[in-house]
């Protein structure tokens, strides 16, 4: 909305001359109602970069990100360095948050994809791999999936520790011409219990330079690194061959010749905690975090919105702090997360303008009459007015469909405030707080604020956009945003709105009519998409695989 619609909207006068006057003409603003940004490295913008649409939009960082803290806010940690230096850790927790850090930065876990596969697919890959490593299974394959139907990472590592390599290998082809490839290779037996055929690889021992002290092609191409493996030369399998049969290849190889690197297996450390069978309370307890430090980085870090996390699996909130530090200075900003410039509209414009390349069709401000069933009740088109469009599957939030396939999860209030300076403490020109509920009396729900401004082409140069927003507990949701409003300083103007949540009634597949669940009151979108991934999931029968890429490039 510009200034206008937003005064207009929430039913306030605009009086150009004075409203102008003090915060800048209104087609210089874009404010969003439901604002949202964007972690760096998160499911969104692997979803944007895997469609092709970040070619037509533009993004901008955050300035910083901070959590609220008995009254006053902090700046977070995002290194095991400013661990140590800031003054949100108490000193005594500064070395255990440091040891905490080390071992959430070096923490690994196997790439989990199983899910990613159609039943056919994934019983596909599974014959293929016992075709190589232990043929007489062929014949248990049925019984075999049908008992780890729902835990195909658990037979995935299975495998992998009983025959040592990766059911889903990571190749890394790559094209030789004529000269030294500048590594060292040498035979290794393969990780586990190499229950199988193959005893050992011949995999990259290291790196040596060139007679000029320059890189050799295998460093330079930045796709091989010490310990894959060579699995292919020009297509030839090398899996199980000794050293020096392999050398031998690719000396005899025609050049240019291709040679295909591969991850080897990432196998569970013993010797560490099983993060899968220990819950985040525990994880907590081994490094000797106090409540305040496992406060923050749980809500402000892992970006829970509630304390349920702590009795989950530890891998969970882990991965969420490794994404959160991916995620910092990415793209050279300061805090982890992006935001679109012009506002979130950039997003379905973009989406809109790759739609039509590929023969889509978009009507924007068109209202849904009716959602066209057939006898089954199955969803067979929409009616808007005296047009009717068909299709096979429908998606849409819950205000486009009829009132009994979605259920009322709760309220969420927002509060949009313009403000003439940076919220105090915080540097930039945009930032995010997060308030957890801890340290807000009576809340149980964590409160949002995010600060945008003329960097990100919202709003006119000198005025700044900030919005609170918090899930709704009490008769007066005004006043559960009080704490973060304290914060804001000097609000020039606010405009508050309540609005209702919805959440589907079923998952869609009986109808078709796969309902999204309304926007939550987190300043950022990965609950969003997570429901993405949840409606993926019950359209296609597998899990959305965010490494391959959908759409080339032009």
């Amino acid at each position: 909305l510009n200034l206008k619609e937003l005064y207009e909207k929430n039913n306030k006068a605009f009086d150009k001359a004075t409203v102008e006057g003090n915060f800048g003409a209104s087609r210089e603003f874009c404010v969003d109602l439901v604002p949202k940004l964007l972690m760096a490295n998160g499911k969104l913008v692997k979803m944007l970069i895997q469609t092709g649409v970040t070619r037509y939009i533009d993004f901008n960082g955050i300035g910083g990100s901070y959590v609220y803290n008995s009254g006053k806010i902090y700046k977070l940690p995002v290194t095991p360095t400013e661990a140590l230096t800031s003054s949100l850790v108490r000193f005594m927790q500064k070395p255990k948050l440091r040891s905490f850090a080390d071992f959430v930065a070096k923490y690994r876990h196997p790439k989990r994809i199983a899910g990613t596969f159609s039943k056919e697919d994934f019983k596909q890959k599974i014959i293929e791999y016992y075709q190589v490593h232990n043929k007489d299974k062929l014949t248990e394959i049925d019984d075999l999936l049908q008992r780890f139907e729902s835990k195909r990472e658990v037979l995935i590592s299975a495998l992998e520790e009983k025959y040592g390599l990766p059911v889903f290998p990571d190749d890394f082809p790559v094209s030789f011409g004529p000269g030294p490839l500048g590594l060292i290779i040498q035979g290794s037996p393969v990780p586990g219990k190499a229950e199988g055929p193959v005893k050992g690889v011949v995999g990259v021992q290291r790196f040596v330079k060139l007679a000029d002290g320059s890189q050799g092609p295998a460093e330079a191409s930045g796709k091989v690194f010490p310990g894959y493996y060579i699995s292919k030369v020009n297509g030839q399998s090398m899996v199980g061959l000794e050293e020096k049969a392999v050398q031998t290849a690719i000396v005899q190889a025609e050049r240019p010749v291709e040679i295909t690197f591969t991850k080897p297996v990432v196998l569970p450390d013993r010797s560490k905690p099983d993060l899968t069978n220990m819950s985040m309370r525990e994880l907590f307890k081994k490094y000797g975090l106090d409540e305040d430090t496992a406060n923050f980085i749980g809500h402000a870090m892992a970006l829970h919105t509630d304390d349920s996390y702590l009795d989950r699996s530890a891998e969970e909130t882990v991965i969420a702090c490794q994404l959160y530090g991916q995620s910092v200075g990415r793209y050279g900003q300061d805090s982890p997360y992006l935001y679109p410039m012009y506002g979130l509209s950039s997003l379905p414009e973009g989406f809109s303008r790759l739609a039509a390349i590929y023969g889509g069709t978009v009507m924007l401000r068109t209202d849904v009459d009716e959602i066209i069933t057939n006898t089954k009740g199955e969803a067979v088109g929409v009616r808007c007015g005296d047009q009717v469009a068909a299709a096979d599957i429908f998606i849409g939030d819950a205000s486009f469909f009829p009132p009994d396939k979605s259920v009322k999860t709760g309220q969420v209030v927002r509060s949009v405030c313009l403000l003439k300076e940076k919220i105090k403490g915080t540097a930039g020109d945009s930032c995010q707080i997060i308030l957890p509920s801890k340290h807000i009396p009576g809340k149980n729900h964590d409160v949002y604020v995010s600060e945008i401004s003329k960097s990100h082409a919202v709003s006119a140069k000198g005025t700044f956009i900030a919005i609170a927003s918090t899930t709704v507990e009490t008769a007066n949701p005004s006043a559960e945003l009080e704490a973060a409003i304290k914060l804001l300083g000097n609000v020039q103007e606010r405009f508050d709105t309540v609005t209702d949540t919805y959440a589907p009634a079923t998952d869609g597949k009986a109808d078709r009519c796969f309902i999204t669940r309304s926007l939550d009151a987190t300043s950022h979108f990965e609950s969003a998409a997570q429901d993405i991934m949840r409606i993926y999931r019950h359209i296609f029968d597998h899990d959305l695989n965010l490494d391959k890429k959908i759409v080339e490039e032009a």
